[in-house]
Parts: structure tokens; C-alpha cells; sequence
């Protein structure tokens, strides 16, 4: 062939694919409100030895209904048979499907990784009931190899007992046991619970039937299919525990008197000599049982009893019993009609309407003892004087008790008093008086249970339960996080964990992790220092799960074995994962990708017994797909093809823009550009913020029709570019500091060339919706704004705003998110200028306002009162007020319509599509269908009349 003859076919050959791609590019159609709903997740299951998997595809919403559009049709027919919703596929590594399951869900494989156990969930449909649904489900068990198949009609839980080969399923009645190897099965009628220990042969397990025939505790032993009674009578048993070397079992022993405990008549049982052929047991009366505070006993619904090592001290939980009322002094109350008058007074510690919440709560609070066997004495742990107590789990001597009664405040951070308590004895001592926390008492607790770690707002110290000592730990080095900007605290960068078989800790600083022995003598180590030092990486541990592990062992830090770390680079967005091992740190993959699914930010799942992993990685176009490999990430082969529907749409790509504020503080922001963008066009703009959004450049922008914020992609896939900035805030002024960072951004994107400046609108929900609100009165640089639950009074805010739990937001005003750092009386001027409704006067850009009528995180008269007086002013403002939705909407109804009015809203002001109705002229009242429920979700609980 002639060397002009090969260069003309590839020339038309380039025009034939050029004009392929662009032929391809100009079928490809704009997201539709239906379109976005058949969106797809995925999930994945691993066995523990890496060679089987299973994944479910399932969607985020569901359609109204079933082939709407012209695209849904042709996708009924883009799944293949290997890649359909709501079928679990079982696969093995190497070969891939090997079963399918339609309506699969919940799979779970043996420790053995032989077998496979997974429910069958019917779709539901609306002319059945949840009874009828729960009828028609199935567990299904299924053998790998073979697909031998045992069938259950059970909505029950199941489990695999881990390191042993026996499946169970238990519902409220029964207790079912497969053994996996011999294929049998052994049923359980009128269980009360049961306890399993992967180091005990048996199951131990109560009967509590009806009749009380039969009732007593037993130990099974699935191998030799025997059963032995430990004890029988016609009493309840409960609360079952072993004891740390699976010799000895404990259990309360009571009768119920008109299904109440009867407490007095409590016993708390010993069992012992369990192998033999008389078993022992000790009995202690709980009436019998010196220190025991009046009216109190042991609680039976909160879980197993304690046991120390020694097996002389039982850890329990007590409960207060309502004492007996008098029937005639019970008759004159019901007599006497009640005056449904409330008392706030202005020293009550808590809010009457938090006190009101906590209530119910109250009355089923439990309190941790000690109960001494040698003696029959009890020690009250916590109570009125220790609210809280910290230890490291199945450890027996030390913990840490917090009584915060001199701190109880509506605004402050949380203050403590810590004391060291001797589980051995009961007796507490002083650590620490006012001990400052900004959520829950930041205190860490080593796994052994002999240190614990505390931070004083400056360093970490180390505590020495035994010498009862404090060490300063952090060798003169600063991991103050200050990039924290709320007022009231210093908080750290985070803890880790401890460092198994070093004296040591693990610590996060801005970007390194840091080690820091607990010895003075020795020098802290940057673990990370050899690439920080060159680039803006930030490493973190992938998984903290190991803190959380049954056996103490577990939960150290273990260098001698792999470490994955998450590392994110701060100013490109670039991310990945590394290897930390001996002190060395070893690239494992990284680049311009996110490494994460839409739920979660770490994905790693890794095999029990094998170096097989599952990780998943995506982008702004590809959905995160999962991918099976080794933990050296090498020959990653993709497992799951989630959306493939996607390429028939239009779709776009980010860019990261850098600006700066007018304090010339640098920010970054993410500007979504449209993938069918030409050089020189002018585009319409979405503006959404909520604090920093940078970092997620790299995310994959679900187009999920939610009902707080608009979906991202139904904009950019119809020509909307799609901006989201990032926010410096200074304590004092949030909602103008979140104006000047968002007008610099659009500044930014105007020089860039792409955006028409009269075409710029705004969507933000919550603190978005308080920025919103607050910049239509400001000169600014929009043609349309949307605020969904937003905050238009900051003094009300203060003042008047209770929340779901009964509290009210001054914590969120002076030391939260709200970041004024005083309140009103104090800075008048700054709530009043920060305020929309105080402002309203020069509101000049057309505003959408939206809010659930039962919204308990930010009140709906928020929204209603700037609606009324802007209202009252004649200002262009439309507000969509919906009934019985909380902070979002929740009902797939107003989801839909929430999502369709913001799109024809900013149609209409940004790309001049015609106005509907709603948007121009009053609307005729149509009434509601009356509930057949009386819906008290929208009257708070503190307004309602109590039983």
C-alpha cells in the first residue's frame, strides 16, 4: 500500500468517526424529571476468603409510573440479564455470576465462605398490607459449590456464627439452627434470647413461654445436637451473659406481675460447674442486696450483664420502679380535674419543652452499678451526681465518670467534671473540673483501660489511671485545628487510635499523622512528613472500625500489618489510597478520581482471611463502580456497571476555579460547565452553597431528585452551568461573609468568560436557605433566588426558636454553626443587619421560598415571616408552604413537586421560559382530603396535652 493511499484512508477514517462522534453527541437528550429517577446504586458483599462477592443494584427513586417516557422504554431493553435492578447476583471472583436472585436482598456468607444466606423481599404493592408482605418474605440458604438450596418463610434476622460452620434465624418466637456441614437443623420454640461466644461450644438460651411451662435456661451444642438444662422453674429468665472464659453463666430471674417486673422478688443467678452433671448456682435477692437505693432494680431491657475478670463483680444496669400507688389515693387524683398550666421559670437548668422531651426517655433511664458477689453489695456508678461513664469495653478496673450539673447551659459547649472510678472498688476521684468539649466528652480511652487520652482546648495529656497523673503529650507542637472558625473552642484535628505494643498514640494534624508516645522522654513522629513537606496531601486513616472490636487485642493500630490511607490533596482534589507499614509509606493508587460511593466516604472493603479487597472509584461523569483487586490495588478488574443508561445523555465536566475574598483570603469552588459547552457561549448559572463544597470536585453529581436542594445534573444536562463556591466565615457576620465569598466566586466565573451576568441564579436549603434569604435584601448579582428553610430572624432565632428535641438554638446562634458568638442584647446591630427580615425593605431580587409546615430543625415561621412582610411591602415573593413535611420533603409527592416548581422557576427567570400560574397570580383554594389519622406531627410535643 502506497504511503498517500494509507494516509487518505485514515483521513476518512477520521471524518467517518469524527462525524460518528458528533452524529452520537447530537442524539444524546437532556435529563427529564423521569429520567433522573431510574438512577442506580450498588451495593457489595465479600466473603472472607475473597472468591465470592455478591451486588445488588437497587434504585435511588422510583418512577410514577412505568415506562413514562420514550428514554424508559428504550432502557427496558439497555439492562442486560447480568446487570438488571433488584436481582442479587452471587459471584465468584474468578468466574463470575454463578447465581441470580430476583428480589435478593441482605446477603451475608459463612465464615467458611461455603455458603451464602440472603432474604427474598417482595416489591411492595399497594393493595398489601405490611403483614402480608412480611408473609411472603423468605431466607433462603444456599450452598455455594453445589446450590444446594434450604428455604424459610421468615422475615426474621439471621447470622453465621462466626468461626464455626452453624447458620440461625430468630424472630420474636423461635430460634432456628442449621448446621452447615451435617445439613440439619434444630428448632426452638418460646425462646426468651439467646447468647453465643465463638470461644464456647454451646449456645445458651432462655424459654419464656406464655404458661411458664418449660421456662429455664439451657445450653445446646450444635455439634453433638444435645441439649441440657442449666435451670427450669416457672419464672422469666433474662439478661444471659458468660463470663470471660465461658465457664460460668448469669442471668436475672423474676416473675411478671400484669407484665410488670416485679422486682422485689428479683433474683440474680450464678451458674457454674456448667460441664457437669450437677451444675451449681448462686442466688442473690435483690431485696437482700445492701447499697441498693430504694425503688431500684435491676433494668431487664438493657442488655447483657457485666462480668469482671476475677468473676467477683457483675456489671449491672438499674432502673427506677414506680412505686405502688394507693387505690384510694389514685381515685381522688382521677377525681380532681387537672389545670393544664405550664411554669417556665427563669432558673430552670433545662427548658421545660426539653424537659417535656426527655420524659419519656427519662423513665426508662438506666444507671451502671457494680454488684460485689463476697460482700452482697451494690455500688451506684452513675446517677444525679456521675450522668455518664467512659470505659474501654471488657475491661474491669478503671473508667472515667462526668458530672456536668454546674454546666448545664442553652448555649455553651459541653463542660465537665471528670472523675476517675475504681471499678473495683466503686470509689471516684477528681481528674479534671471543667473539662471543655465541643461534642460529647472528646475523652479516649486506651483498649487495656489503663490511659486515657484528654484535650485541653491546647494539648493532648495523658492520664494515668493507676498513678493518677497527667502527662503532657504534645512534644511543643500545635494541632489546634485552625481552620475552625465558630466561636467558644479550640478543638484538635482528631484522634486515631492506639498503637499496639508502643506506649503511643495516633493523632491527625492538618494534613500528617502524627505519633505521640505516651513517655515524656520520648520524641513525637510525623508519619507522613516525607510527602506532606512537598505537596498539600492530607492522610487519614481509611477505616476507624478497629477502635469498635469485640476482643481487646483488636483494637490497636498494628503497624507491623497494612494500613490504608486515605490521602486527599487539599488544592488539586486529587485522592487516593496509601499503604503505612513498619514506618513506610507506599503509594497504592492516586489520581483525579473520587474514591467513594454516594453514601460513604471510605470504601475499602477488604477480606477477613485473604488480601482481596473491594474499593470503588468514580468521577464527575462515572458513577463510583466497585472494583475487585489485591491490597496492592494491582489489576483492579471492575465488577459493576451501575447507570450505562447515562451515555444517552447529556452530560458535563468541572473545572476548579481559585478566587479570593476581600481580606484576600484564598477560596476554591467547583463550576459544572455543560459536556456540549462552546468557546465564547454565555450560560445561565446555578449558584449553591452550604460552607465548603471544593473538596468534592471529583464527586459524582447524582441526579436524585431530593427535597432540600436541586439536582445538579438536570441543570447542567439543559445548559446551565452550575457553581459551587467555597465560604470564608469570620464569627459575626455568616450570612454577608457567605455573600462576599459567593460574589467573589461569580467574579471569578465572569472573567472566566463563560456565564451571561444577567442569567445568575441561587438555590440553598438551611443555612444555604439563611444566606439566600438574607442576599435578596443586598445588592447582589442574581436574576432569581430560592431559599428552602432558611433563617430570616436571628433575634427570634435566639429568642423564640425550640427545636426537636425541645431545646432551643442558642448553642447554635453563640457556638455553632450560626456563628455570632453573642446574643442579641449584647450586639444588637450585628443580629438586626444580619437578619432578612430586619432588611426586607430593599429586597430587590424575585424570591422562592419553601418550607414544611412540621420542619422541627428551623422554624417554619422563618419562612412565613419574611413571606409576610415583603408580602406586606409588595415585594416579588412566592412561598411554598408544605403540609406536614419536616426539615426537607420526605413524601415522594412533594419531592416531585418541590424539584418541578424550582425548575420552572428558574426557567422562567433564567432562560426566559414562560411563567406557570403559581409563579404570577393567586390560586383558587382547593381543600384537602381530610386524614383519617389525626396528623400531630406539625404540634409540637411541649404544646400537646399529656396523657
Amino acid at each position: 500500500m502506497s504511503r498517500h493511499l494509507f494516509q487518505t484512508i485514515l483521513f476518512l477514517l477520521y471524518c467517518v468517526l469524527g462525524n460518528f462522534q458528533t452524529i452520537a453527541q447530537s442524539k444524546k437528550e437532556p435529563l427529564s424529571f423521569n429520567d433522573v429517577r431510574q438512577w442506580r446504586t450498588h451495593s457489595i458483599t465479600l466473603s472472607d476468603n475473597g472468591e465470592w462477592y455478591t451486588k445488588l443494584y437497587s434504585l435511588f427513586d422510583k418512577p410514577e409510573s412505568e415506562k413514562d417516557t420514550i428514554t424508559e422504554q428504550k432502557l427496558e431493553n439497555y439492562f442486560d440479564d447480568n446487570n438488571q435492578t433488584d436481582i442479587l447476583y452471587i459471584c465468584n471472583s474468578k468466574d463470575g455470576i454463578k447465581y441470580k436472585i430476583p428480589d435478593g436482598r441482605r446477603p451475608a456468607f459463612s465464615s467458611a465462605s461455603d455458603w451464602v444466606a440472603y432474604q427474598i423481599i417482595p416489591k411492595p404493592k399497594k393493595d398489601k398490607s405490611k403483614k402480608d408482605k412480611e408473609e411472603e418474605t423468605f431466607i433462603e440458604l444456599k450452598h455455594l459449590k453445589s446450590g444446594f438450596t434450604v428455604k424459610y418463610k421468615s422475615s426474621a434476622k439471621y447470622q453465621f456464627l462466626d468461626g464455626k460452620n452453624y447458620f440461625i434465624t430468630s424472630d420474636k418466637k423461635s430460634l432456628l439452627i442449621y448446621d452447615l456441614n451435617h445439613r440439619r437443623e434444630h428448632y426452638i420454640g418460646n425462646i426468651g434470647e439467646y447468647v453465643i461466644n465463638k470461644k464456647s461450644d454451646y449456645i445458651a438460651y432462655t424459654i419464656n413461654s406464655k404458661d411458664n411451662r418449660g421456662n429455664g435456661i439451657y445450653l445446646y451444642n450444635p455439634k453433638l445436637m444435645t441439649t441440657k438444662a442449666v435451670e427450669t422453674s416457672n419464672k422469666v429468665y433474662s439478661n444471659l451473659s458468660w463470663n470471660h472464659d465461658n465457664t460460668k453463666l448469669a442471668a436475672y430471674k423474676y416473675q411478671l406481675l400484669d407484665d410488670e417486673v416485679d422486682y422485689i422478688n428479683m433474683e440474680i443467678n450464678v451458674f457454674s460447674a456448667l460441664d457437669s452433671n450437677s451444675v451449681k448456682s448462686d442466688k442473690y435477692a435483690v431485696k437482700g442486696i445492701k447499697e441498693l437505693p430504694e425503688l431500684m432494680g435491676p433494668a431487664t431491657k438493657s442488655g447483657a450483664i457485666g462480668w469482671s475478670k476475677d468473676n467477683e463483680r457483675l456489671f449491672l444496669k438499674l432502673k427506677t420502679y414506680p412505686a405502688k400507688e394507693d387505690e384510694k389515693n389514685k381515685s381522688k387524683k382521677d377525681d380532681q380535674e387537672a389545670s393544664t398550666v405550664q411554669v417556665w421559670h427563669w432558673k430552670d437548668k433545662k427548658l421545660l419543652s426539653e424537659r417535656i422531651m426527655e420524659y419519656d426517655d427519662k423513665q426508662n433511664e438506666v444507671y451502671e452499678a457494680i454488684f460485689f458477689r463476697n460482700t452482697n453489695t451494690l455500688a451506684q456508678l452513675t446517677g444525679e451526681e456521675i450522668q455518664k461513664l467512659i470505659r474501654s469495653e471488657g475491661t474491669d478496673q478503671w473508667a472515667i465518670g462526668t458530672d456536668n450539673r454546674e454546666y448545664i447551659s442553652d448555649w455553651d459547649i459541653y463542660k465537665n467534671d471528670l472523675y476517675r472510678i475504681n471499678l473495683k472498688t466503686g470509689d471516684k476521684k477528681l481528674i479534671e473540673k471543667e473539662y471543655r468539649s465541643r461534642y460529647s466528652t472528646g475523652i479516649e480511652i486506651s483498649p487495656d483501660g489503663d490511659n486515657a487520652i484528654l484535650w485541653d482546648g491546647a494539648n493532648y495529656w495523658s492520664y494515668d489511671f493507676e498513678k493518677g497523673t497527667k502527662e503532657n503529650i504534645s512534644n511543643e507542637i500545635s494541632f489546634i485545628d485552625k481552620e475552625y472558625d465558630k466561636f467558644g473552642y479550640s478543638p484538635n484535628y482528631g484522634f486515631v487510635g492506639w498503637v499496639k505494643n508502643q506506649n503511643a498514640v495516633i493523632v491527625n494534624h492538618k494534613l500528617d499523622l502524627w505519633l505521640l508516645p505516651l513517655d515524656k522522654n520520648e520524641k513525637a513522629q510525623n508519619l507522613t512528613s516525607e510527602l506532606t513537606s512537598k505537596d498539600s496531601i492530607r492522610f487519614r486513616f481509611e477505616d476507624y472500625s478497629f477502635a469498635y472490636e469485640p476482643e481487646i487485642e483488636d483494637r490497636y493500630i498494628d503497624f507491623s500489618k497494612p494500613n490504608f490511607l486515605y490521602a486527599f490533596n487539599t488544592q488539586t482534589k486529587y485522592a487516593g489510597y496509601y499503604n503505612l507499614q513498619n514506618g513506610k509509606l507506599k503509594k497504592l493508587i492516586y489520581g483525579p478520581n473520587a474514591y467513594a460511593d454516594p453514601y460513604r466516604r471510605y470504601t475499602i472493603t477488604k477480606s477477613k482471611n485473604t488480601d482481596v479487597i473491594v474499593f470503588k472509584k468514580g468521577d464527575y461523569q462515572n458513577f463510583p463502580e466497585a472494583y475487585l483487586t489485591q491490597s496492592d490495588f494491582s489489576r483492579p478488574k471492575k465488577i459493576t456497571n451501575t447507570n450505562p443508561q447515562q451515555e444517552h445523555f447529556k452530560w458535563g465536566k468541572r473545572i476548579l476555579i481559585d478566587y479570593t475574598n476581600d481580606d484576600g483570603v484564598p477560596l476554591q469552588g467547583i463550576l459544572s460547565i455543560p459536556e456540549d459547552y462552546k468557546k465564547g457561549e454565555k450560560l445561565p448559572m446555578i449558584v449553591y452553597s452550604y460552607e465548603k463544597l471544593s473538596n468534592g470536585r471529583y464527586n459524582y453529581a447524582i441526579p436524585y431528585l431530593n427535597g432540600a436542594t436541586v439536582p445538579e445534573m438536570l441543570y447542567v444536562s439543559e445548559g446551565y452551568l452550575f457553581l459551587r463556591p467555597d465560604i470564608h466565615f469570620n464569627v459575626g457576620t455568616p450570612h454577608s461573609d457567605m455573600h462576599e465569598s459567593i460574589d467573589a466566586a461569580i467574579e471569578k466565573v465572569i472573567a472566566l468568560g463563560y456565564v451571561d451576568e444577567q442569567k445568575i441564579g441561587y438555590e440553598g436549603f438551611s443555612f444555604g436557605g439563611h444566606c439566600g434569604m438574607y442576599m435578596s435584601t443586598q445588592n447582589n448579582k442574581f436574576a432569581a433566588i430560592a431559599a428552602g428553610a432558611g433563617v430570616s430572624n436571628l433575634v427570634q432565632g435566639f429568642n423564640i426558636d425550640i427545636v426537636r428535641d425541645g431545646s432551643n438554638e442558642q448553642d447554635y446562634y453563640m457556638t455553632g454553626q450560626g456563628r455570632l458568638g453573642t446574643d442579641p442584647t449584647s450586639n444588637t446591630e450585628m443580629y438586626i443587619s444580619e437578619s432578612p427580615v430586619f432588611n426586607a425593605a430593599t429586597m430587590n431580587t424575585p424570591l422562592l421560598l419553601f418550607h414544611g409546615t412540621a420542619d422541627k430543625v428551623v422554624q417554619w415561621e422563618h419562612s412565613f415571616g419574611f413571606y409576610s412582610i415583603l408580602r406586606y411591602l409588595q415585594k416579588p415573593v412566592v412561598f411554598l408552604s408544605y403540609l406536614d413535611e419536616g426539615h426537607g420533603m420526605r413524601q415522594e409527592n412533594n419531592r416531585l413537586d418541590v424539584q418541578k416548581r424550582l425548575k420552572e422557576y428558574f426557567d422562567h427567570y433564567l432562560k426566559g421560559a414562560t411563567a406557570k400560574d403559581w409563579m404570577i397570580e393567586e390560586l383558587p383554594y382547593t381543600p384537602r382530603e381530610k386524614s383519617k389519622e389525626k396528623d400531630k406531627r406539625s404540634l409540637p410535643k411541649w404544646k400537646q396535652i399529656q396523657p
